[in-house]
């Protein structure tokens, strides 16, 4: 897959990135400000309260959160699909974004959404690959 790097520094800022617990089998640009962010009810980015949204007749519960620090959230788009499998994939970031809503199908947001645990492995990845230095205790114990 190949990945123009010049297309994040010409990517337009989104606010209002979305992410749903459900697949949708639509490619392309959707009016999210007309047909579902007018549904959503008390989301108050400052306190950090949970959203309520309904979204084809179900009940969401949500919350804005913040991409990490230290990373970017991205949009990306393939211009052409390829033809098989073995052909090369070319992309390009339209949008970045800092911050989103994440929203569950009836249940509150908590640590056991696949984002919260996400959020985890993350930490638990820069933990274990990050050096380890050798104490002076640690190398009067090796014999040569």
């Amino acid at each position: 897959m190949n990945l123009e790097k010049l297309t994040l520094e010409s990517a337009r800022k989104d606010s209002s990135v979305h992410f749903f617990p459900c697949e949708i089998k639509y490619n392309g640009e959707a009016e999210v400000s007309r047909y579902f962010e007018t549904s959503i009810k008390k989301c108050k980015e400052d306190e950090k309260d949970t959203c309520t949204a309904v979204f084809r007749g179900r009940l969401l519960n949500g919350k804005i959160e913040n991409v990490p620090s230290g990373y970017t959230g991205i949009i990306m788009k393939e211009p052409r699909r390829p033809f098989s499998e073995e052909d090369e994939r070319n992309v390009t970031i339209t949008h970045n974004f800092d911050k989103f809503h994440y929203w569950n199908l009836d249940k509150k947001p908590s640590a056991d959404d696949r984002y919260s645990q996400m959020l985890d492995w993350i930490d638990l990845a820069k933990t274990l690959h990050s050096p380890v230095g050798i104490t002076d205790s640690q190398t009067s114990n090796v014999s040569i």
